[in-house]
């Protein structure tokens, strides 16, 4: 009890942290600075990157109307309640008196240079529809919560205690409508057209009555996985609009269910004015796993021409159970920033300047809270009256909660883009739906720009947590477009960059890029669910490779942009644990059935373990190539032409514990072809015995022949296995399996094939399979040799007392010919006193010598570090190796420890990709296995980190095991 009261505790603390984890500030802000002129206009200028040394940026501006001699402005005097008949020429009502001239009407403000302010202290509360241009907010503005109000303002600019709120009660409506300035008649004292809502450390508070989820993932159409994913509401019954993807244009195409094809995402009736789409009824079978339901809420927010909103400096922001339609001013054109020269007189007018979103978090202080809102393109009973926006939510150096909003994409839109790099936000169950029409490839651009739109979520941040997000429908960039910022020092004109959230008191190097782009080998994706054209892209061919994450999931007919094509090289390799990957979630859906290759382009590896993948999906498009793949511990299932039938993806391949199903033919989800009953046992150093009920149930396996493959070597097959020759009730045991030899690992794979009495012969690879990885490991028991790589090679030789062996240093056995390398030899400053592996400490003198002195790449001048030991013949092996971190990471830098592969005699070892251990702390690696069986010497060759040239990664020694009597003689002076 004491443990979860601390634990829970803690989480309190955490909270409290990231809510006002402004104590290292970002930047400072005096609203009492001195004002830049612009266009003869005075501004504040906040400075989000002081100590910058880019020239380009002159700083960020917002237009200071208070001070502006070329408006006129009227400040309320008192609490005041705001209706469609109230008379602002009322006597005291605003000082000073209103003008009569610019504003003839005395119930509405019409003239463009006219401002009011609501000052600290006062409150106006809005009862019925209102319009006012532009509003100074220091005091409150507070929506009625009894009347069914809506307020409509041109430009509102909130200071630091002052307040807008929106909080409707059950039988209430409220509407924001921010309806920006027309660009042919836009004010002269904004030149630079800023957001139409700012807050400049203000108060914003919207937040609808009704708190049901704003959307749920669906699926109740396949018994064997039926229900909700992710996040559910109760379904109404009647009159009632949802959001789905359907196809109403399609409803008599012969044999495909209109709800299955992704050319549109209306269902339902349209709000309540009774238009309607194609209505869809309750049934949610097939494509449409993801449904939005926005109609029940009580408050919606809408734009008019460029129509964003800004929230900046110390903002409290919390927007929850709202609709936002019909927003936008940054578009997904190339964008195009006002320019300003020394004296801040505009040399370009931009076309389509950044950082004007719907929601725009831009370098805010406090935790934001946007939870359970949906982000519409326009309702669809209107048309369009803003611009288009690039993306609902943009972010820049900003946290806080972004979770359970629904998101509706079109006309090139993404949904959330965080867009600088270190942005801390729980990103967490917001689902995406997305159609697209525009096929064409936009040109390449560079950052702060980003190459491709029309995306689910576009991330730069390894901070964040990604978790529990759904994506379905064709998105043109990808549901996911990770973008690792290169150059970052330049770009921003910083050497590092300070953390909020979670991460507050930390601070991030920008001047070495490699150590940032590492850290996103931390980031884990969890539990995502990405059905149709759903790419996770990551947009990276830096230094040094990535390892991309992913726990749990659903990937669910999951494939690449049509649009983008196949040539993606990024240097990352994709790690998949515990995922669930199908054509499709129900036995008669056609939306993705017909729809296949996940993977496109060319990776470092794909690793597959715990995975449940049963359909007859193809994850691996035939234009796919990596360098690795493996799969553990999985159910997997694919198109096959051979036995070895990965090998057409990979150079190589390894596989363990995978059982699985080989087809060509379109079958439902539900069929399954494995081996029953399987299992395997040693019956000597080198052979195997193998048991298991074979599979009748599909097409054309009466007849069926099952095959013995070791490492991709034919062994034994048994032909034509009928099930009226074989009594099914009978394990069938197979004919033992030789191993190559004692010493090793080997992939064996008893591959059943279908008779074929089919034309074509792509149908005979039907069947089943199971395969594993296999050790050997009985007969290399005699140490052979110890190495010590390490730059202090003293004159004298002698045995080195290591690890209960007498170990020789590599330079005192090169000359011999026995041991060369490639790479750099160093070691420690300081040798600690002792060091450990987490378990035992060492601190007698060779072996913790041996450990703090290594071997690693030049990172340099890219060299990478290669071992070549030569070897007896006529013997087998078996080594282990070890490696040291010694790099401090510094209580102030945020790091993440790097990743290496290991390669012997050319071939990579499993796993791909492994970490290097902690500070001070060193790793026994193996054992690795290797035989020479020719009977003259041989070289073994490791490469150590050859794909990673950035980090000087150690290893520290070679401790080798033979087949032979005796050990190596190592030189010994007297």
């Amino acid at each position: 009890m004491k443990s979860l009261i601390f634990i829970i505790s803690l989480i309190f603390i955490l909270i409290l942290s990231t809510k006002e984890s402004n104590a290292q500030d970002l930047y400072s802000f005096d609203f009492s600075s001195t004002r830049v002129n612009i266009g003869g206009q005075p501004h504040f200028k906040v400075n989000y990157y002081p100590g910058s040394t880019n020239t380009n940026y002159k700083g960020d501006f917002y237009p200071d109307l208070e001070t502006n001699t070329n408006v006129k402005k009227y400040s309320f005097t008192a609490n005041s309640t705001l209706t469609s008949t109230t008379n602002y020429r009322t006597a005291g009502f605003l000082t000073p008196a209103i003008s009569t001239v610019d504003n003839p009407i005395s119930t509405m403000i019409t003239d463009l240079n006219t401002i009011l302010i609501v000052p600290a202290g006062i409150t106006i509360t809005i009862n019925a529809p209102n319009s006012i241009p532009t509003l100074l907010v220091k005091g409150r503005v507070v929506l009625n919560p009894s009347f069914n109000s809506k307020f409509t303002c041109q430009k509102v600019i909130i200071f630091p205690g002052g307040l807008v709120e929106s909080i409707p009660a059950s039988t209430s409506n409220h509407s924001i409508v921010v309806n920006g300035f027309d660009p042919t008649d836009y004010p002269t004292w904004d030149p630079l057209h800023s957001s139409s809502f700012i807050s400049l450390g203000g108060s914003v508070t919207l937040r609808g009555y009704d708190t049901s989820s704003m959307w749920t993932g669906v699926n109740n159409s396949f018994t064997s996985y039926g229900g909700t994913f992710l996040k559910s509401f109760s379904y109404p019954t009647s009159n009632q609009p949802v959001y789905k993807l359907v196809s109403p244009l399609l409803q008599t195409a012969a044999g495909l269910n209109p709800n299955y094809t992704l050319s549109n995402y209306y269902t339902g009736l349209a709000g309540a004015n009774g238009i309607y789409h194609s209505k869809d009824g309750s049934n949610y079978g097939g494509a449409g796993y993801i449904i939005m339901r926005p109609f029940v809420k009580n408050l919606f927010v809408s734009g008019v021409f460029s129509s964003s909103m800004v929230f900046t400096l110390g903002s409290s922001v919390d927007i929850q159970n709202t609709v936002f339609s019909d927003m936008g001013h940054t578009t997904a054109s190339p964008l195009d920033d006002y320019t300003l020269d020394s004296t801040y007189t505009i040399t370009h007018v931009g076309t389509n300047p950044p950082d004007r979103y719907p929601i725009t978090i831009l370098h805010n202080k406090l935790a934001v809270n946007i939870q359970n809102n949906m982000f519409i393109p326009l309702n669809d009973y209107t048309y369009q009256q803003s611009s288009t926006p690039r993306a609902y939510i943009g972010a820049k150096r900003s946290f806080g909660t972004i979770s359970g909003n629904a998101f509706v994409l079109s006309y090139g839109i993404s949904g959330i883009s965080l867009l600088y790099g270190t942005e801390q936000f729980t990103l967490t169950f917001n689902a995406f739906i997305s159609v697209y029409t525009d096929k064409t490839t936009p040109s390449p651009r560079s950052y702060p720009d980003i190459d491709y739109i029309n995306g689910g979520i576009i991330t730069t941040s390894p901070y964040t947590i990604y978790e529990g997000n759904a994506f379905e429908g064709k998105f043109k960039g990808g549901a996911f477009q990770v973008i690792p910022i290169q150059s970052r020092s330049s770009i921003a004109g910083l050497t590092s960059d300070i953390l909020l959230g979670s991460y507050a008191g930390l601070t991030q190097d920008n001047t070495l890029d490699y150590k940032s782009n590492n850290l996103w080998n931390s980031v884990v994706f969890k539990n995502h669910f990405l059905a149709g054209e759903a790419e996770f892209r990551v947009s990276y061919t830096s230094q040094p490779p990535l390892k991309i994450n992913f726990l749990g999931g659903w990937f669910i007919g999951q494939r690449a942009s049509t649009t983008l094509g196949s040539t993606y090289t990024p240097n990352i390799e994709l790690f998949y644990d515990s995922p669930y990957i199908a054509n499709t979630l129900s036995i008669n859906d056609k939306a993705y059935v017909f729809e296949t290759d996940t993977h496109t382009g060319t990776y470092n590896a794909v690793t597959i373990k715990n995975a449940l993948s049963i359909s007859t999906y193809k994850f691996f498009a035939e234009s796919f190539k990596c360098r690795y793949i493996s799969i553990v511990d999985s159910k997997f299932s694919h198109f096959s032409n051979t036995a070895d039938f990965m090998k057409r993806y990979t150079n190589q391949l390894y596989l363990s514990n995978v059982n699985g199903t080989k087809t060509n033919m379109d079958l439902p989800i539900s069929y399954f072809f494995p081996l029953y009953s399987f299992g395997a046992s040693f019956l000597s150093a080198n052979q195997v015995n193998f048991s298991f009920i074979p599979n009748f149930d599909y097409i054309d396996s009466d007849g069926q022949s099952i095959s013995y493959i070791v490492n991709d070597v034919y062994q034994t097959t048994v032909p034509n296995l009928f099930l009226s020759q074989y009594d099914i009730n009978k394990t069938f045991t197979s004919n033992v399996v030789n191993l190559p030899t004692s010493n090793g690992k080997y992939t064996v794979m008893i591959s059943a094939k279908s008779y074929s009495a089919l034309p074509s012969p792509s149908y005979s690879e039907a069947g089943s399979y199971y395969a594993n990885t296999y050790v050997a490991d009985s007969i290399c028991n005699t140490f052979h040799l110890g190495l010590d790589l390490t730059p202090d090679v003293e004159v004298t030789r002698r045995g080195l007392s290591i690890f209960g062996n007498l170990w020789t240093k590599c330079g005192w056995v090169s000359s011999l010919g026995k041991c060369t390398t490639t790479g750099v030899f160093s070691k420690v400053t300081t040798t600690p006193s002792s060091v450990t592996d987490g378990i035992t400490p060492v601190t007698a003198a060779d072996p913790k010598s041996m450990l703090t002195t290594y071997l690693s790449n030049d990172a340099t001048n890219s060299i990478p570090s290669t071992i070549n030991i030569t070897l007896p013949g006529n013997a087998q092996y078996k080594f282990y190796l070890y490696t040291y971190n010694p790099s401090f990471t510094g209580s102030t830098i945020f790091t993440s420890l790097p990743l290496y592969t290991i390669k012997i005699d050319g071939n990579y070892q499993e796993p791909f990709t492994r970490t290097t251990p902690q500070y001070q702390y060193y790793q026994k690696l193996g054992p690795f296995f290797w035989n020479n069986a020719q009977s003259t010497d041989k070289v073994l060759n490791i490469q150590w980190a050859s794909e990673n040239t950035k980090y000087a990664i150690p290893i520290s020694g070679i401790e080798i095991y033979s087949s032979l009597t005796t050990a190596y003689p190592i030189p010994i002076d007297p």
